[in-house]
């Protein structure tokens, strides 16, 4: 750095100021030298200049400008970066510098393109720099010119010299990221492995270490990377903590720890409020434990940090399909495919066409949702829910062996699919074959609807017991509906179901007990409140048998057993004749 020493005779002052100009050509007369560092302290501090002589001279000064663009990048004015940049090119096309500058302020402004070409023009000039060729891997990058971004990181590693600002590490680093994205996990492992050992705090280079192994099923090493990132909490380049966060969160999904994984969510979420994939993957986990209205919360707020992600429109008509609300879902699901910004998780756009095919048979609309389930298979074909699912149409079309062929693909991708299970028994009970339909709910029982939501698993045996009844195996009836119970007991159909079978055993009053609890449940269903007077009017009591029966008959007026009982609860009722 110049330092110079400017003496001044008297001060002049104009309007009670001292006198810029005046100030100017002194330091000009006595420092020529130091001309390029007063001028950019003139700039930097805002001073006003008067069009003199002086302003004229710094406008042709190319060491002002090339100065004035690496202070600008350095306090990341990338903009006003760019013009001083452009500025000292136009002066000197073949100072180097200033095109290295200009690329890191085109990155800044995320102008990718521009970027590598002023890498480029850099590399031309002084081709054995590592850094910028590191830099010019980090833009090709951001443009998904994955090989090309491999060989400028790979020929920035084999020359290994003037990094100037970047690092080996960083190069690791991305090409960890372009091997990742290029399904080329091993070897993305060894390159992330390897910018953690040139930099071992370097705590972006751990999270995305975590995420590469969560890919490999190795989630005790995932777990170790992304604590350490958290710990370390250094070297986070653009991103921030959140990323581990949310890797954690991932990583306690994959290990069944629902209750851990929402609490990594939600760190992630309060420390980068605006991360739309932390919402909607902690959206996925309250879904998958059958919170459907807090995953519907999660999946409004990673669309209001990301209007038009695909992921978060998917998963909202998974949760509205579970809500019941088959408009509102089909409505997201067709955003997510139509409008939608085609950023997905691993399944892609599959999961949309999926549950868009749900929907659609939430609405009835059978041979479209089937349409829709079929595009779900052809994109992701070894993912045994879409069978399943599709499985669900067929069965609503009739068409029960193209059904019963569906089911059995998704059981043998997934054995242990409590879903596929599930679809299996009601096609073939169905079909009548009965013994077969309560093995293949057995076998659902004991699949994988024991882990997260255990709502699920209590439709199972609701549906058991409903089977049981039908064969007249009352007392194994009552144990499954009490199963049922004993998981949700907000299930209507659960306690209607107690109540047929313990109607069938004579156990009236226990019955009627089951049919209130029904009805406290679901108060507009006709046959809940015909149960209850049936139970009622066994028991003798014909007033409330009456007021059950004609309430049944206002829900449902061809409610057949209320139409065929509420005579007799009348004629009960009448007065009898008194013997002279």
């Amino acid at each position: 750095m110049l330092y110079c020493k400017v003496t001044l005779s008297k001060p002049v002052v104009e309007d009670g100021k001292l006198g810029v100009s005046v100030i100017l050509r002194s330091l000009f007369q006595s420092v020529k030298q130091g001309k390029r560092l007063w001028l950019l302290m003139i700039v930097l501090l805002n001073l006003p200049i008067a069009p003199t002589a002086i302003a004229q001279e710094k406008l042709q000064d190319f060491d002002y400008w090339a100065s004035l663009c690496s202070s600008l990048v350095k306090s990341r004015k990338y903009k006003d970066a760019e013009e001083a940049c452009n500025q000292a090119i136009t002066l000197n096309t073949n100072e180097p510098i200033a095109w290295l500058e200009r690329g890191d302020a085109m990155v800044g402004q995320s102008k990718y393109i521009e970027a590598v070409v002023s890498y480029d023009r850099f590399i031309k000039l002084q081709p054995n720099n590592s850094g910028a060729l590191a830099k010019r891997c980090g833009a090709l990058n951001e443009l998904e010119r994955y090989e090309d971004a491999i060989a400028s990181c790979e020929l920035a590693l084999r020359l290994d010299q003037n990094w100037d600002d970047a690092s080996p590490a960083m190069v690791w680093y991305i090409q960890g990221l372009l091997l990742k994205r290029a399904g080329k996990l091993a070897e993305s492992l060894e390159s992330l492995g390897l910018a953690i050992r040139s930099n071992p705090n370097y705590s972006l280079a751990l999270s995305e270490r975590c995420e590469v192994f969560i890919s490999l099923d190795r989630a005790a090493d995932a777990l170790q990377d992304c604590d350490r990132a958290i710990k370390v909490n250094a070297n986070w380049g653009k991103a921030t903590p959140a990323l581990a966060w949310k890797n954690k969160g991932k990583v306690q999904s994959q290990l069944q720890r629902f209750d851990d994984a929402l609490f990594a969510y939600d760190k992630a979420v309060a420390i980068e409020p605006t991360n739309a994939q932390a919402w909607a993957e902690q959206g996925m986990i309250l879904w998958r434990l059958g919170r459907y209205a807090e995953a519907l919360a999660s999946q409004e707020w990673a669309l209001k940090a990301k209007e038009k992600y695909s992921l978060a429109l998917a998963n909202s008509c998974a949760a509205l399909n579970q809500l019941r609300q088959y408009k509102e879902a089909l409505a997201a699901c067709n955003s997510a495919l139509q409008e939608g910004d085609q950023q997905w998780d691993y399944l892609g756009p599959a999961w949309a066409w999926d549950q868009r095919a749900n929907a659609l048979t939430g609405l009835g609309k059978y041979e479209e949702a089937l349409a829709s389930a079929n595009r779900a298979i052809a994109l992701k074909p070894n993912h045994a829910s879409f069978w399943g699912n599709r499985a669900a149409t067929l069965w609503a079309l009739g068409r029960f062996d193209l059904a019963l062929s569906s089911t059995n693909q998704a059981i043998a991708l997934k054995q242990n699919s409590s879903s596929a299970w599930f679809n299996h028994g009601r096609i073939l009970a169905s079909l009548g074959r009965t013994e077969e339909a309560l093995k293949a709910y057995d076998n659902a029982i004991q699949g994988d609807a024991n882990i997260g939501s255990q709502i699920f698993l209590a439709d199972i045996w609701t549906n058991k017991s409903a089977l049981l009844w039908r064969l007249n195996r009352f007392r194994e009836s009552i144990v499954a509906s009490q199963e049922a119970i004993g998981i949700n007991p907000k299930s209507d159909t659960a306690w209607f179901n107690l109540g047929l079978a313990l109607m069938s055993l004579d156990r009236y009053a226990e019955a009627a007990t089951a049919y209130s609890r029904a009805i406290a449940i679901d108060l507009k269903n006709a046959d809940y409140w015909t149960g209850r007077g049936l139970a009622l009017l066994a028991l003798n009591s014909n007033a409330d048998a009456l007021v059950a029966l004609e309430q049944a008959l206002k829900l449902n007026p061809n409610q057949t057993q209320a139409l065929l009982n509420k005579p007799i609860a009348i004629e009960r009722l009448k007065p009898k004749p008194v013997k002279p």
